[in-house]
């Protein structure tokens, strides 16, 4: 194990910019590397670029979404975690216990995604004495809003003073309205979300049940210049549907 000279600190917040970065870069080349293998597969498979083209991007959106999906359902349950967090502050708070000793401790009282944002903090501050960097660090790595709150306010307390439970309590009350109005809008657009997906993936599923069935009669047809013409404006159509019924899903959310 490397020992620390004396005098000699990690930059965290070095550390953290590169992982932030690198993270960033991996999930904007994620989107583009999975078209272009589902174009290559489907252009070898239907012997036409243009169907593989429009086929892949439109499965491209609809995996993107799931992507989002998932990202939207580790936010919720990482807000639904931090307030149950809140209040194990609190606790230890008025059991005598410091901000340090806490954030070493409480990982192992919450599970993922909470728990391994905490675990991470631990072993950041076992090494880096600064809570209030360690702090930064843990706002960017969560992507949440919610933990931004909490750390402002542990930190502005920390630095002025004052009644940290009583602030803790205030951020509480907070991300519990915020939570009520996320799930009441989430009920509201879940079943837009399911529509649009359907009525989106309804025309590939289609084209494929065709080129299945009847697979040299659709490639005939394809391969004329009328067919041309239909795959393009139908391509061309079945993109712009996606990108409405995107636009106004997220405008509601």
């Amino acid at each position: 194990m490397r020992v620390l000279r004396p005098g000699k600190r990690i930059n965290f917040s070095m550390l953290s910019n590169f992982s932030n970065d690198h993270r960033r870069v991996l999930n904007k080349l994620k989107n583009p590397c999975i078209f272009i293998l589902l174009m290559a597969a489907f252009s070898l498979w239907f012997s036409n670029v243009l169907a593989g083209f429009f086929i892949a991007i439109c499965i491209t959106v609809f995996i993107s979404g799931i992507f989002k999906s998932r990202e939207e359902q580790r936010l919720y349950r990482l807000h639904y975690q931090l307030i149950d967090f809140i209040g194990h502050i609190n606790i230890m708070l008025r059991a005598g216990k410091t901000l340090r000793y806490i954030f070493l401790n409480a990982w192992l009282k919450f599970e993922a995604p909470l728990g391994t944002h905490l675990k991470e903090v631990a072993e950041n501050l076992e090494i880096n004495p600064d809570l209030e960097e360690i702090l930064e660090i843990f706002e960017k790595r969560s992507g949440s809003n919610e933990v931004k709150l909490i750390t402002s306010g542990l930190k502005i307390c920390n630095r002025i003073g004052g009644d940290m439970v009583q602030v803790l309590n205030s951020v509480s009350s907070t991300l519990r309205q915020n939570l009520k109005s996320r799930s009441r809008l989430n009920t509201l657009i879940l079943q837009s979300k399911y529509s649009a997906n359907i009525i989106s993936l309804f025309p590939i599923i289609a084209l494929i049940a065709l080129y299945i069935f009847y697979g040299d009669i659709i490639m005939d047809f394809f391969s004329s210049g009328i067919g041309m013409i239909v795959l393009v404006v139908g391509g061309i159509l079945e993109l712009a549907g996606i990108i409405i019924m995107k636009k106004i899903i997220d405008t509601g959310s």
